[in-house]
């Protein structure tokens, strides 16, 4: 076993049981496996320098016959929303100029909620990828209520994502209404929607039911128009509406636990800033271009994970015992890694841990970001660069800035701070 990718401890997982084997095993024979046969030397004595800082460890170095041509980058970012496009501009580039596989990547986080923004500009620029070791962000059930909603706005005719709407939240169209429509809608040949508009059916229904049918139809057709309109503002009016449905206070009462509201409550906001971004792209974008974006990747989730190609997004945790020869390690930040939880809990060394686990996955080159705000319920967050950082050896360090790799302005002075601590470290002045 090995001590240092011991990261299941939240499982149950006993690191004591390698560290103090010696106590139920008198006088064993310890073979130490240090030579590697996955990584080079930069991204190697990167790791080793950073395990190193746990106490109580069994002393080992990994070392490679392999030089490597590529020292492991660390970049500062602006925010998380110039780190996923950098990241997905950098692995485009690789496959169009180099003819990169895109199996050949990996994008590694902390937290599933990392995940959206990397898969939003994926679909965009139509790259395949696949989500190992978490639920896709758009295979949530809140993320895919909301794009049903969208998606009859679009096209009313859509009879299963209406049917999944009409009554979420609960707005008093019950069951026997919804089977008496779609009976109508086959008997006519018509969509379910078009069915609800009709006097002959809203006659065949009760007082309450009739009310609730019309509100929802006035509901719908009250934001058709304006979200599918040219120069629409779709993002601001769809957050309008999912307030007006009290869609969060849905979530909230659907919920068993707090961590469980926390984690659906900041899904619709990442939705609703998914579509402030793809608002905030201009063009001829749009309402359907959205979606039609969204639905490119759809077309492959109901295959076998292992069958599908493309980037690997990937948990840290899950990240154990794979291996990609570029690997992109995002968010180190404090807070995200290591985790707010485990510092609060004291579980630092084996957030550490899990930081060399992720370095160890990549094989020929590796990307280390952090980013100096975040968007979080739709509003600039600060982040600290993670204190793992600092504990870097520089030998094998590239230090650069957002501005240096992607030609734009860096204002942030946490992340420059950075840059020129380290560039000294380095000899650069």
């Amino acid at each position: 076993g090995d001590d240092d990718q011991s990261i299941y401890g939240w499982r149950g997982a006993e690191i004591s049981n390698i560290l103090e084997f010696e106590r139920f095993f008198s006088d064993p024979k310890v073979i130490k496996l240090e030579q590697n046969y996955r990584s080079t030397t930069p991204i190697l004595h990167t790791a080793n320098s950073i395990i190193r800082h746990n106490l109580g460890r069994r002393e080992k170095s990994l070392w490679s016959e392999n030089p490597g041509k590529d020292n492991v980058r660390v970049v500062a970012m602006p925010d998380d929303r110039e780190e996923a496009q950098l990241v997905v501009d950098e692995i485009l580039d690789a496959n169009t100029t180099e003819k990169r596989s895109y199996d050949d990547f990996a994008i590694l986080f902390r937290t599933n909620g990392q995940s959206r923004l990397f898969e939003s500009r994926l679909r965009e620029f139509r790259i395949p990828y696949r989500v190992i070791g978490g639920q896709s962000f758009y295979d949530r059930r809140e993320v895919k209520d909301l794009l049903a909603y969208l998606q009859v706005l679009a096209n009313p005719d859509d009879d299963v994502n209406l049917l999944r709407i009409i009554n979420t939240p609960p707005r008093g169209i019950g069951n026997a209404t919804i089977s008496l429509a779609t009976e109508r809608s086959r008997e006519l040949g018509r969509g379910i929607y078009e069915v609800l508009l009709s006097d002959a059916f809203l006659q065949m229904l009760g007082p309450k039911a009739r009310k609730a049918v019309l509100g929802f139809v006035d509901f719908m057709d009250q934001f058709r128009e304006p979200m599918l309109a040219p120069s629409a503002a779709y993002g601001t009016l769809f957050s309008k509406m999912a307030n007006e449905m009290e869609f969060v206070d849905h979530l909230r009462r659907t919920c068993k636990t707090d961590g469980e509201k926390d984690q659906r409550e900041r899904a619709v906001s990442e939705f609703i800033e998914s579509l402030r971004d793809h608002e905030a792209g201009g063009g001829k974008r749009g309402l359907q271009k959205f979606l039609d974006e969204v639905s490119l990747q759809s077309d492959r989730d109901d295959e076998d994970i292992e069958k599908q190609s493309g980037v690997s997004l990937i948990t840290l945790h899950a990240a154990k015992g794979l291996e990609f020869p570029v690997v992109y390690l995002v968010g180190a930040e404090e807070g995200i890694l290591p985790h707010k939880r485990a510092l609060e809990e004291g579980s630092r060394d084996e957030e550490r841990r899990l930081f060399y686990v992720g370095i160890t996955r990549a094989m020929r080159q590796l990307t280390i970001s952090f980013c100096s705000s975040r968007i979080r319920y739709g509003e600039p967050t600060p982040c600290q660069r993670s204190s793992f950082l600092d504990e870097l050896d520089p030998t094998y360090l590239d230090i650069h800035s957002f501005d240096e790799l992607a030609a734009a302005p860096m204002e942030e002075d946490d992340a420059m701070d950075y840059f020129a601590k380290m560039k000294a470290m380095l000899g650069g002045g």
